[in-house]
């Protein structure tokens, strides 16, 4: 028992400062049995030497593994705060930067130039079997796009987003299907988009935000 009080004491004693809060109860197992290989080895009138370094040894990594952890704790609060600012700044960083514009503006994103050439806030030139919710009317938004750059670009329905007053609309799918298309340079391209709006609504924006792009535009359609 002696041997192996010294034995787990040492291991734990060089892992307490990396494995602390998992070499707590190896420890007091080792302290344990060094204190047992003591006890016998005394009234056997036998050599101690290994039990009582086993004593020492987990008593120390005991000690160092407590104080560890007792460090995290209690600096565990400043760290999370530095890491989340980290990441805050990190994520503002990556947010893109918006431009405003409103029916008929241009605004040019990287080679692609976007414009909103039209607005109708109450579209009704659909199927009469097509089912418009409760105090909702439909919204259809005419865009188009030129590549100005010297190669192809995309343009994905997953770049638009419509808000009435802040909350999130619905895309019309009796109307919208999901696209990708891509425009080659110096070409155009026209698209519409269709959302359900309340009737009531104070403000209506259509966001046009493309994957990865360090900017997007916010039109305001009223």
């Amino acid at each position: 028992m002696g041997i192996a009080s010294f034995v787990i004491g040492l291991i734990c004693l060089l892992l307490s400062p990396f494995l602390s809060i998992f070499l707590i109860l190896p420890a007091i197992l080792a302290l344990l049995l060094g204190i047992i290989d003591t006890i016998i080895k005394a009234k056997k009138k036998q050599s101690k030497g290994l039990a009582i370094a086993g004593i020492v040894l987990s008593t120390l990594a005991l000690i160092v593994s407590i104080s560890v952890i007792v460090l995290l704790y209690t600096f565990s609060g400043t760290i999370w705060n530095g890491i989340q600012s980290v990441a805050e700044s990190i994520q503002d960083e990556l947010q893109p930067s918006t431009i405003n514009a409103t029916t008929g503006e241009t605004v040019t994103i990287g080679d692609i130039k976007v414009t909103l050439k039209s607005v109708n806030t109450n579209f009704t030139d659909f199927s009469e079997f097509a089912y418009v919710p409760e105090n909702t009317k439909i919204l259809k938004a005419d865009f188009e796009f030129e590549n100005t750059g010297d190669y192809t670009n995309a343009i994905s329905s997953s770049y638009f987003r419509c808000y009435a007053d802040q909350f999130s609309c619905d895309s019309f799918y009796y109307l919208t299907e999901d696209f990708y298309e891509t425009i080659e340079p110096s070409r155009k391209s026209a698209i519409s988009v269709y959302y359900e709006i309340p009737e009531d609504a104070e403000l209506i924006e259509i966001e046009y935000n493309p994957t990865l792009a360090s900017e997007k535009i916010v039109f305001s359609v009223i």
